[in-house]
C-alpha cells in the first residue's frame, strides 16, 4: 500500500510466500473465457492472501496462467483491494525470466532503481534476490521502502525454490496492526511523523558480510558519481552527508502513516521496527521460541551480543 503507481519485483530464494497448509480453505471457482481457476483463502476468517490454484494439471502452464490474467485482471485489481495480498501456487512458474513474463502481463509499469537498504542481487532486468544478508538473519515485517515518500505501489514475490523446514515470509495487513497500537503511540507518529538516518559505505569498502550490513551507495544508487548521489537524493528529499573516506548518510523525515490512494484506508507504513537496533535481537528470541534449535538460540546469544557492543 502506497501512494506511486509503479511496482518493484523481488525474487525469494529458498523461502515460500506463505504456510504450504491448506486444510484450510474454502473453496470458490472463477471462470473467464474458459479457464476455470480455484480461488480460496487459508483461513476465511482472515483472508490474508487469496489463493488461485489449477484446476487440473492442463491448467498448470505458465501460458495458461497469462491468458486468465488478461482476462481477469479487474477480478484481480479488486481482489488486492479487499484482501491485500494475492498467491498464485502450483504453476509452472520455473525460473526468474517466467516469473517476469507473468507479472508483466499483471503490471507491465516495473522499475529496477532500487533505493533500499538491503543488499540485494539483480537477476534479470526487473527480479532481484530478497536480500543477500546471512540466511539466519530476520528480517522483521515492513512495508517495502516505506522511508520512501513515494514508496511502491505494488511488490511480488517468487520462491524459486520451497525449504524443507523453516524459512516462512509471513504477510501482515498493516491496516489492522494501525488499529492495535495504542492511541496515543498513534498520534505522536502522525503528528511528529518519523525521522531515518542510514549509513552506507562507500565503493572502498567491499566488505559484505557484517550483521548490520547494508549495500553500499554506489550499489544502491548505481554510480560512483557523488553530484550524482546527490542528484537523486534531492528528489527523495534525502539530505546528504559525507564523511570518513567515501561514507555516505541519507537523512529524512516522512509519513509514519498512510491513507491508500483508492480506498482511504490507513495503515501502518514505516520501517520504524525494521532499522531500531534492537529489532533483530528482540525477533530472533521470537524465532528461537517456535523453532526451538541450537542454531536458533546460538543465533539469539550472539545478536544479543553484537547488539550490546554496538550500543
Amino acid at each position: 500500500m502506497a501512494a506511486k503507481t509503479f511496482s518493484k519485483t523481488k525474487i525469494k530464494k529458498g523461502k515460500p510466500s506463505t504456510k504450504s497448509n491448506t486444510k484450510k480453505q474454502t473453496k470458490l471457482k472463477t471462470t473467464s473465457s474458459g479457464i476455470e481457476l480455484s480461488k480460496s483463502f487459508f483461513n476465511p476468517k482472515n483472508p490474508l492472501p487469496v489463493v488461485y490454484q489449477p484446476n487440473s494439471t492442463t491448467q498448470k502452464s505458465k501460458q495458461t496462467l497469462i491468458q486468465w490474467i488478461k482476462t481477469n485482471k479487474r477480478a484481480l485489481t479488486d481482489d488486492l483491494k479487499q484482501y491485500g495480498a494475492i498467491l498464485f501456487r502450483g504453476f509452472e512458474i520455473i525460473s526468474p525470466q517466467d516469473f517476469e513474463e507473468v507479472i508483466l502481463n499483471i503490471d507491465s509499469n516495473l522499475k529496477n532503481n532500487y533505493l533500499g537498504t538491503s543488499p540485494r542481487n539483480q537477476v534479470t532486468k526487473y527480479i532481484f534476490t530478497a536480500t543477500e544478508l546471512p540466511s539466519a538473519y530476520p528480517i522483521m515485517q515492513h512495508a517495502e521502502m516505506s522511508f520512501l515518500d513515494s514508496p511502491p505501489k505494488k511488490l511480488f514475490f517468487y520462491c524459486g525454490k520451497a525449504p524443507g523446514k523453516f524459512g516462512e515470509t509471513p504477510i501482515t495487513d498493516l491496516r489492522k496492526v494501525l488499529k492495535e497500537i495504542p492511541i496515543h503511540i498513534r498520534e505522536k507518529f502522525e503528528k511528529e511523523k518519523i525521522r531515518y538516518s542510514r549509513v552506507y559505505n562507500g565503493p572502498s569498502n567491499q566488505s559484505r558480510f557484517q550483521f548490520w550490513k547494508t549495500k553500499r551507495w554506489d550499489e544502491m544508487f548505481q554510480t560512483k558519481d557523488k553530484n550524482e548521489v546527490e542528484k537523486t537524493s534531492k528528489k527523495q528529499n534525502f539530505k546528504v552527508e559525507w564523511f570518513g573516506k567515501d561514507d555516505l548518510r541519507l537523512v529524512n523525515t516522512t509519513l509514519a502513516i498512510r491513507k491508500h490512494p483508492e480506498s482511504n484506508t490507513l495503515a501502518w507504513h514505516n520501517h520504524s521496527q525494521v532499522f531500531h537496533i534492537d529489532a533483530a535481537r528482540k525477533e530472533y528470541w521470537k524465532i528461537f521460541v517456535r523453532q526451538k534449535t541450537i542454531r536458533g538460540f546460538l543465533v539469539a546469544v550472539t545478536l544479543e551480543i553484537l547488539t550490546f557492543i554496538k550500543k
